[in-house]
């Protein structure tokens, strides 16, 4: 086998492993909070944002089309953890979503179970190597998304 297939074999085959540890660890963390995972990022992102996001900047932030995010949206409004801003509330489209004194409450829990995540895989790793990581695997995902848009 040459370089680059095992290159290729190893890559994809830790990303792979990492992205299916996540989604466990997301769908079993949702499920704990008594969410959907769809769920997890929105609240993720709306908690991040203070100043509201659309559905749209939504679809850009938890990279996931405007149907799910839709559907997540409304789940979210049932269970009361977001609304719209009050001037906004009639309108549909563009309109800005806040979370609630609830989604608020879920946001901190999300939060939470992220950093004990974050801080159990990043045990043992130096300050430097964890940059030098996140430095080349964000190169490595820009041209592999290059890529792929362009060929």
């Amino acid at each position: 086998m040459n370089e680059f297939a095992e290159r290729f074999e190893s890559f994809t085959a830790a990303v792979s492993r990492a992205y299916k540890s996540i989604q466990r660890i997301k769908s079993g963390e949702a499920e704990r909070m008594g969410l959907k995972s769809g769920h997890v990022m929105c609240l993720y992102f709306l908690g991040k944002y203070a100043g509201g996001l659309t559905a749209a900047e939504l679809c850009r932030l938890c990279h996931e089309d405007k149907a799910a995010v839709s559907r997540t949206l409304v789940d979210l409004s049932a269970k009361g953890y977001l609304a719209p801003a009050p001037e906004e509330a009639a309108r549909k489209y563009r309109t800005k979503l806040f979370l609630t004194e609830s989604g608020r409450g879920k946001n901190r829990q999300i939060n939470a179970a992220a950093e004990a995540a974050v801080r159990k895989a990043s045990e043992g790793i130096s300050e430097a190597d964890r940059e030098c990581f996140y430095r080349v695997f964000f190169t490595i995902a820009d041209r592999l998304e290059a890529f792929g848009r362009y060929g």
